[in-house]
């Protein structure tokens, strides 16, 4: 089959566009992978239309994915399907030769771009009023948070205010329960000497 298409071997992987002849194709003999001893395997197949390239990728299942692809071939396909729709799916073939393929999983993920991103024609004054429509937004949201950011302060102010007015009119006004001593005039004291007179201790009950 190989030689019929131009295939390397039987152990290839290959990029057909259109036609059973691939536009290229690698043995994955390369990277240590043989597609029908029953082991099962895992493929990436990336297309960034920025770049406008295909690539393929496969390893075992469980590895990581290969920084390097097996395959890689540039191609337009927005040129290719135009405005298009397009079916997404899996076939499989064996040609003369009998042979199981199965799919345990598959996922399709697509990034969708802001149409603004694409190389179409724009009306410049379309732009324009755009931009000026977001910069007035811009200013309006801008005034709206200055105004509140105001607003809060006076009020943090005028709460702030309220409370010290209100603690100082309760306790700004008590007066001391206890009454209030007042200094006296000072007494001056005259010493004067004494005399102590001790009586004899009684002897034997005799005065």
């Amino acid at each position: 089959m190989e030689d019929k298409y131009g295939d390397p071997s039987g152990n290839h992987v290959g990029i057909d566009i259109n036609s059973p002849v691939s536009v290229k194709a690698s043995n994955v003999s390369s990277i240590n992978l043989v597609l029908n001893n029953g082991e099962k395997l895992q493929a990436w197949i990336d297309y960034e239309a920025g770049s406008k390239r295909l690539e393929v990728r496969l390893s075992k299942l469980g590895d990581i994915r290969p920084v390097n692809p097996l395959l890689s071939y540039p191609i337009d396909l927005s040129q290719m399907w135009k405005e298009e729709k397009i079916y997404v799916g899996l076939s499989s073939s064996s040609g003369n030769s009998s042979q199981k393929c199965n799919v345990y999983s598959w996922s399709f993920m697509l990034w969708q771009v802001p149409p603004w991103l694409h190389s179409q024609p724009l009306d410049p004054k379309a732009f324009v009023e755009k931009t000026k429509a977001l910069n007035d937004q811009k200013r309006s949201d801008c005034f709206l948070r200055v105004l509140g950011a105001l607003i809060f302060g006076i009020g943090c102010g005028a709460l702030g205010a309220s409370i010290v007015l209100f603690v100082w009119t309760i306790f700004g006004n008590r007066r001391p329960v206890a009454p209030e001593e007042y200094a006296k005039d000072a007494v001056d004291f005259d010493y004067k000497k004494f005399k102590v007179v001790v009586d004899k201790p009684i002897e034997d009950g005799k005065k």
